[in-house]
């Protein structure tokens, strides 16, 4: 059987988080990740979702979303666990395990608990039972357990039989080729490959949503074509058909509609912007919605093992590191369903989508963006580093962690994004390349053996050393980063081309003060006790004047966001702070940037509820004023693309 595809990841449980990122699983444990079962019981604690409605969500007939929920929080959970080698917690997801197999059908069907005549060839029967299939993958291979795959590979034939021709559906049912093919590659069974095949030509016929693969080829990117998250992982599934037929066209369709995807619809800190979430182009108030974030993670590093490019590994850094930090709450309680990168106001009202999707809470009437919270995190830990049939190591995305398996062992010291340099400790006597990725944004780089420097050329990004470990062996490579100053290209929206800045892996942004206030009643969901909704609003300080009307003209003036740019700001005019670890690293900053601004009192209403498009291209302006930034994923409100100040009229 052959694989079309230059790497492989390692399996669940071989990477294991050190540093800031153990630090974020250890929080998670103590917050969504341990507990979203208890908050959501009719939902995940089934231990799968049935096809009822939830009482918790709504006195009207409200379904649970099939089988999303439930399987995409117990694969993050799943993954979580052995990404931090918690023993409480696998033992967790081990019953988990054995209690879906236990729910197996006779004639192989696993997954959500239909009810009696509910059709099979319903979308979540494909699209929300292929959430848990990952979650079980992921489990086999941390344990190689026969009767997990057994269970599976019953499963991916009772798709076979009762999806046939055409019993299949065009939205994202689809999303049953990955596991088919996960499986295929773990049995050998040419029928598995041979649906998936026939899945990915189903779709063209029936192309609602222009997420075929001919589409991807033949078509460019249309703004409310489909559903921006459903994008996101959508793109992976031809290239992973490609990995097990070889088709190139499914690989080229792959690669073309995810570099469409970066260039109309990704905004500068991965998130796909999107309206009513829907694609929709890049300005700095349309939202990106949670999910998207782990399914490009998934999309990255599916395409990164099977191209080799580490340009994917940069693109895994860019959202996990940037969007999808800057839409949790730093204890890892609640997260914000949808956020955009000028965010002032993250409250019930402040959405144009509709009503509560910027608060921050732990869970929603929907089933994708929490748990795809609790994936994300675990997702990108085991994608950081791939390896080859021989395996040698290739390092695709920074981060502390540790690397075990067959006798390899690495562990990555550093506090990358935050500082430029990534140390590693050899704890092997055996022979391997090592393989680092060059960023595609360093200038330069230096590469440290045992504290001499080696002069390597980078191949593909790569530098390659390749040797006889010893243990203790000590490995370096520190990176040039050079401060960007980008105009974002908003035509297609407010057309004001606003500038944003970024410094090696990290977007930054204006942090604006925050007033987190709860949320009495919790909405939709009710919530137990140290639990909450929070609504998010920018603090200020009024103006010390007895009169209202007064007090309400001047507060534009306390307003620290009504600030604009010179549009020809360059990257002399900032300066770099670095700060010495101080607790969490994404409560405590460890860089900040500076330059300047000027103050643009007329930018927003006095009191507005949403964060609005500032009117006009220029922006009246009067004193200069110091601008700090911090890296994006250190906010939840913020601005990030910075309006441009009308020098010229200057007052």
């Amino acid at each position: 059987m052959k694989k079309f595809q230059k790497l492989n990841l390692f399996p669940l449980g071989s990477i294991k988080a050190e540093g800031f990122l153990k630090d974020q699983l250890l929080r998670g444990k103590d917050g969504m990740a341990g507990h979203l079962m208890e908050l959501e019981p009719e939902m995940i604690a089934e231990p799968y979702v049935k096809d009822t409605h939830v009482k918790a969500w709504s006195q009207e007939e409200q379904m649970g979303w099939q089988a999303e929920i439930s399987g995409n929080f117990w694969s993050g959970y799943i993954m979580h666990a052995y990404a931090l080698g918690d023993e409480e917690m696998i033992k967790r997801a081990t019953k988990w395990v054995d209690d879906m197999l236990k729910q197996q059908k006779p004639d192989g069907y696993l997954g959500t608990f239909r009810q009696e005549g509910a059709p099979i060839h319903a979308d979540f029967n494909s699209s929300g039972n292929t959430c848990a299939y990952r979650g079980l993958i992921a489990f086999y291979e941390a344990t190689k357990r026969q009767d997990v795959l057994d269970a599976l590979h019953r499963a991916m034939l009772w798709f076979c039989e009762n999806w046939a021709g055409d019993n299949k559906t065009s939205y994202s049912g689809s999303a049953i080729v990955e596991p088919m093919v996960k499986v295929y590659f773990l049995t050998g069974d040419e029928r598995l490959k041979d649906f998936a095949t026939d899945y990915l030509e189903y779709v063209p016929k029936h192309d609602i949503f222009k997420n075929s693969y001919k589409a991807m080829l033949e078509e460019d990117l249309k703004y409310f074509s489909t559903h921006a998250a459903g994008l996101a992982h959508s793109v992976r599934y031809p290239a992973l058909v490609y990995t097990a037929t070889g088709n190139e066209d499914y690989l080229k369709a792959s690669v073309k509609r995810i570099d469409e995807a970066l260039k109309k619809n990704t905004h500068l800190s991965g998130g796909a912007a999107c309206v009513a979430e829907y694609i929709a182009p890049i300005a700095s108030t349309t939202e990106h919605e949670y999910c998207s974030f782990t399914f490009y993670t998934q999309s990255y590093a599916c395409m990164a093992y099977i191209t080799g490019n580490p340009k994917y590994g940069d693109l895994m850094e860019n959202v996990f590191y940037n969007a999808a930090q800057g839409a949790r709450k730093k204890d890892e309680r609640a997260i914000a369903y949808l956020t955009a990168p000028n965010q002032i106001y993250a409250t019930q009202h402040s959405s144009s989508s509709s009503a509560d999707v910027q608060v921050y809470a732990p869970c929603y009437k929907v089933a994708c963006c929490p748990v795809n919270s609790v994936l994300i995190v675990p997702e990108f830990i085991r994608s950081m580093m791939h390896r080859d049939d021989e395996n040698n190591v290739y390092v695709m995305a920074y981060g502390p962690c540790t690397l075990d398996f067959e006798g390899i062992s690495i562990t990555e010291k550093t506090l990358y994004p935050f500082r430029n340099k990534v140390n590693f400790e050899i704890n092997s006597d055996k022979k391997f390349a090592l393989n680092l990725k060059i960023p595609g944004w360093a200038k330069s780089y230096k590469v440290l053996l045992n504290d001499e420097e080696i002069n390597l050329n980078a191949t593909n990004n790569f530098v390659t050393i390749e040797k006889e470990w010893k243990k203790g062996d000590k490995v370096s490579i520190s990176f040039k980063a050079e401060i960007e100053v980008i105009h974002i290209d908003d035509t297609d929206f407010a057309d004001k081309h606003p500038l944003a800045i970024r410094y090696g892996a990290l977007l930054y942004s204006y942090h604006i003060p925050e007033n987190w206030k709860e949320i009495e009643g919790s909405p939709m969901t009710p919530m137990p006790e140290d639990w909450h909704w929070y609504s998010v609003f920018p603090h200020y300080e009024e103006a010390d004047v007895p009169d209202f009307q007064e007090r309400l003209g001047l507060r534009r003036q306390q307003f620290s966001w009504n600030f604009a740019v010179d549009e020809n700001l360059s990257p002399a005019d900032i300066e770099i702070e670095e700060i010495p670890e101080n607790g969490y690293v994404w409560e405590n900053p460890m860089i900040k940037l500076h330059t300047h601004c000027y103050k643009s009192t007329l930018m927003n209403a006095p009191y507005q509820l949403l964060t609005h498009e500032p009117f006009g291209k220029y922006q009246e302006v009067t004193d200069k004023m110091p601008l700090t930034l911090v890296p994006y994923g250190c906010t939840n409100l913020r601005i990030t693309y910075f309006h441009l100040a009308d020098l010229k009229n200057r007052k």
